[in-house]
């Protein structure tokens, strides 16, 4: 009796200690995560001036081009909600610095929503161009492109925005920049990317658009590293902006696929890089509630959309005389509620 006495406290010290290990891993990761509430400091403003501003108002006066001038239909349903379902603003700035700044737009934007129950994961992308109005003291009244509502007041004040135009429930958001999205490209061994001919011919320095990769591309598959795997997302004018966020989409989508074939020790160093470099307001409680999910979603497909759907919007100008999309913000968030919970 007291031999397997010893043989039992033996495998309960054992357990014991590997639970222990387990959670000193799952805590050292967690730890490397920037935390921030989303807000700013200072209220920024937008540089008229600068060279990205200059060619998005031109990008946006050939988008919109051909609609007919009107005004955008403020939504006035409730918030929807549901216990189930769990939204997450996703948001790239533009920073090429690993640092993250107030002083920045948000690139992209896109809703991750994560329903617990019938395990469905849905990932909607809102065009940069829709013309929001802002909703802070500052510039309350007027209206401009979404990406800059990021410089007006942080992660906090594009949450706010989306939940306020699109009637849809998020308060909780994970940051990325340029930076962080090349260097996990590149710690995950890079991504395979089917490119069309007009892609190849951009990325090649062959048709004009507003960026070119390193090693020359070939219409097909091409493994890309992180900073042409960065160029091939970023890629505009050699068509329109939906086009664009299908191919951010893709990127995405094809790195969720690599990390999948990680080993354990390909996908430590991964979290090592990458960490470090994703702010969030997700709190470490909230995190660890979430990983009994983790497991279930491998491998799901997930469900696509864009904001504005087609055929819902116009054109108008904001701030700076900048042209936008002037959206029927009411038949949208009828289109998305109907998207997210069905």
């Amino acid at each position: 009796m007291k031999k397997q006495n010893k043989i039992l406290l033996s495998i309960l010290i054992l357990f014991s200690i590997a639970v222990a290990m387990v959670w000193g891993f799952y805590t050292s990761k967690i730890n490397l995560l920037q935390h921030s509430d989303g807000t700013v400091s200072n209220v920024g403003k937008i540089d008229e001036n600068d060279e990205d501003v200059k060619a998005e108002a031109d990008a946006m006066e050939y988008a919109t081009s051909g609609l007919k001038d009107t005004e955008a239909i403020k939504s006035e349903g409730d918030i929807v909600s549901h216990g189930d379902v769990l939204n997450i603003l996703l948001i790239g700035t533009d920073e090429r610095t690993p640092e993250f700044s107030d002083d920045s737009r948000g690139d992209s934007c896109m809703l991750l929503s994560l329903n617990k129950k019938t395990m469905e994961v849905k990932l909607i992308s809102f065009q940069r161009g829709i013309g929001m109005p802002i909703l802070n003291d500052k510039y309350k009244g007027q209206w401009d492109w979404l990406t800059h509502t990021f410089r007006y007041g942080g992660a906090d004040l594009m949450m706010k925005e989306i939940r306020e135009c699109f009637k849809v429930d998020v308060n909780r958001y994970v940051r990325v920049n340029f930076a962080t999205f090349e260097k996990a490209i590149n710690a995950m061994g890079g991504i395979d990317i089917d490119i069309t001919e007009l892609e190849a011919k951009g990325l090649n320095g062959l048709v004009y658009t507003n960026v070119t990769t390193k090693a020359k591309v070939y219409p097909g598959i091409n493994h890309l590293d992180g900073y042409d795997a960065l160029q091939y997302a970023r890629i505009r004018f050699i068509d329109d902006d939906w086009k664009r966020i299908e191919r951010q989409r893709k990127v995405i989508n094809e790195a969720i696929k690599q990390t999948q074939n990680l080993t354990i020790l390909e996908l430590n160093k991964l979290l090592n890089e990458v960490l470090p470099l994703v702010q969030t307001n997700f709190t470490q409680k909230e995190i660890t509630s979430l990983l009994p999910l983790a497991l279930k979603y491998n491998r799901i497909t997930v469900e696509e959309m864009t904001m504005p759907a087609k055929g819902t919007f116009g054109s108008m100008e904001g701030m700076g005389g900048r042209r936008m999309f002037a959206v029927d913000f009411e038949k949208n968030s009828e289109i998305l509620e109907e998207f997210i919970y069905g």
